[in-house]
């Protein structure tokens, strides 16, 4: 059995907020998407396929990237203590919201190759749509590297990036789309290997071969 179907013998880990609990922290936020009656299933479908490739619990947790914070209640189930890193979501304005469902997290905004958090602080890392931004891997990959204790998990889920994605970004309103798309899931990878063991791999829609992938979760464990 691979590990596509290994995935989906798990209950689905994502809780998806009541609308209108989180707020989308600018123009280009997804958040919106997630409630669409359509494009929302691959929304929540691809967080729910990443999760599943995990073994909770984890005493550790940090989102890269964590936007309006609608993936941090379902990490909150997942581990102890759950931290989150912005280059430009405001803590102050996600803290109300998870109190909310009456959850805490640390959050802070900023870069995390500024040194907030000391190396080998963290079990798990989760990266959902970031490192596609990214068009030097190297240096983020091995400050994930650095903050994760030994045998730690780096969660990364990218989409696909070529002109196909372009003109389907543009058909549910995301122009220019390969503008801020700049890396593929086959880059990272390659970039990963030499830190990183691959875990688990799947991809959206699970039931095509991989090279008709719309979406692809990774999951990295650090080489001792």
């Amino acid at each position: 059995m691979n590990n596509s179907s290994k995935a989906f013998l798990h209950a689905p880990l994502f809780q998806l907020p009541e609308q209108g609990i989180f707020q989308a922290n600018g123009p280009d936020d997804p958040l919106p998407y997630y409630y669409k009656p359509l494009v929302g299933l691959l929304y929540r479908a691809r967080i729910e396929q990443a999760l599943s490739l995990l073994r909770p619990p984890y005493e550790s947790i940090l989102e890269l990237g964590f936007g309006s914070g609608i993936l941090l209640p379902s990490l909150c189930a997942l581990g102890t203590s759950v931290s989150g890193m912005d280059l430009q979501s405001d803590p102050d304005k996600i803290t109300p919201c998870l109190e909310k469902l009456g959850i805490t997290c640390n959050l802070i905004q900023g870069d995390v190759a500024d040194g907030y958090f000391n190396e080998e602080s963290f079990d798990l890392i989760v990266a959902i749509s970031i490192f596609e931004h990214i068009n030097d891997l190297s240096p983020v990959l091995e400050r994930m590297y650095g903050l994760l204790r030994p045998s730690g998990q780096l969660l990364v889920g990218m989409p696909r990036v070529d002109r196909f994605m372009e003109k389907a970004f543009g058909i549910i309103g995301f122009t220019n789309i390969n503008e801020h798309h700049v890396t593929d899931y086959k880059m990272c990878r390659q970039v990963a290997a030499e830190k990183f063991d691959l875990a688990g791999f799947t991809h959206i829609p699970s039931l095509m071969p991989t090279f008709c992938g719309l979406y692809f979760n990774m999951l990295f464990q650090k080489k001792s």
